[in-house]
């Protein structure tokens, strides 16, 4: 049974008057996205009417910049707007994809799949960020953990040992005179450091937010084969699952790769997903535009070719995605395997440089005394 809201016409959402809509600053987490589509998925199959499943999700909301988005729109939908027009309003929240695919769910009544469709497109894209953030925490631990030490034993412990060296620095070893000129220079100028470090960190954080370091970033993402193999197999699952449900759910090739496109965040991707698109306008093959991409492997592009050909191109990308999403989880897991020992010899090596600068001089200062 179609699930649709007849639209009146109201200006400020239809044909080009939109309003963006503003709010004071806030943000929505993806698990509170997704626990917003699961519940409105649950209570529309069970014929629960938008707004008040809208309006039952809203209640049980913690975050107050969510709750008010989702006030707005249960007052659109009960002046008659379509779910998909509420939701555009709010493009910081719901992404221009999802908001397609919603429009494509009312007009051809098949609103509950469509959003179970997006409900699987997030688990996915949460699984691979939940990888990426598991194999990046460990080493980070680490490192964080060695400079601490690092820091105290300068500070706290190395000082206390500077008594009994004072004035046999000729026998000591180049890594404890180093370490001691560190430790001097640390308690002398120990403003200057903190000043130094704020403004490290601060020069840090506005290159990260610049394009240039999107552009470096992006760049190295795609042409170094230490990052392209995984960044590919990221990028490419993305794109053929986004794509695939789209038009599966009816939304035309042209539109759907336009719409999967400004989804990817690398500028380089994001290109190759252009020359697609203008491809298709032109009157060619999606499987000659998908083909343009050296790092996708001979197998792919035939089975895209033959899906194209024989009208299944919709089903062969999303069994496509399902394999590049197993290969980024076994390439996240080999990683994960190299980095634990990495950062084990990383550590091991600051204990060695610590033990070695303050406790073997002890045993050679012993030696000389006798």
């Amino acid at each position: 049974m179609p699930i649709t809201i007849q639209s009146k016409a109201r200006p400020g959402i239809q044909k080009g008057k939109k309003k963006s809509f503003s709010f004071s600053s806030g943000s929505v987490k993806q698990k509170e996205l997704f626990f917003f589509l699961t519940q409105l998925s649950l209570m529309v199959e069970v014929g629960i009417s938008l707004s008040r499943a809208i309006e039952t999700i809203r209640v049980q909301t913690t975050n107050d910049y969510f709750k008010k988005i989702l006030e707005a729109m249960v007052k659109d939908i009960e002046e008659g707007h379509q779910l998909s027009a509420a939701m555009s309003r709010h493009p910081k929240v719901f992404k221009s994809v999802y908001v397609n695919m919603i429009r494509s769910g009312e007009t051809g009544g098949f609103l509950p799949r469509v959003i179970d469709s997006i409900i699987e497109m997030l688990e996915k894209q949460q699984a691979i960020r939940s990888r990426l953030r598991g194999a990046m925490a460990y080493p980070m631990v680490l490192c964080g953990l060695a400079f601490v030490v690092t820091l105290f034993v300068l500070i706290g412990i190395l000082p206390k040992f500077m008594v009994f060296f004072e004035g046999k620095y000729h026998i000591l070893p180049p890594t404890t005179r180093i370490m001691m000129g560190l430790s001097v220079f640390l308690r002398s100028y120990w403003w200057g450091c903190i000043l130094g470090a704020v403004g490290l960190v601060a020069g840090i954080r506005v290159y990260l937010s610049s394009k240039a370091f999107a552009l470096h970033r992006d760049w190295l993402a795609i042409h170094v084969k230490l990052f392209s193999k995984l960044s590919n197999n990221i990028y490419t699952g993305f794109f053929l699952r986004t794509l695939g449900t789209m038009l599966e759910n009816g939304i035309p090739l042209a539109d759907a790769i336009s719409i999967a496109g400004n989804t990817i965040e690398n500028t380089y991707y994001k290109a190759y997903v252009e020359n697609i698109r203008t491809i298709i306008e032109e009157g060619g093959h999606f499987s000659k535009g998908f083909a343009l991409n050296k790092n996708i492997h001979e197998s792919v592009k035939q089975m895209i070719t033959v899906g194209e050909d024989v009208g299944k191109l919709p089903e062969v990308m999303l069994k496509l995605s399902k394999v590049y999403e197993s290969e980024t989880e076994e390439s996240l897991n080999q990683i994960a395997s190299l980095i634990e020992p990495i950062a084990l010899v990383f550590m091991g090596i600051v204990v060695f440089i610590i033990v070695s600068s303050i406790i073997l001089p002890m045993f050679r200062l012993a030696g000389a005394m006798k």
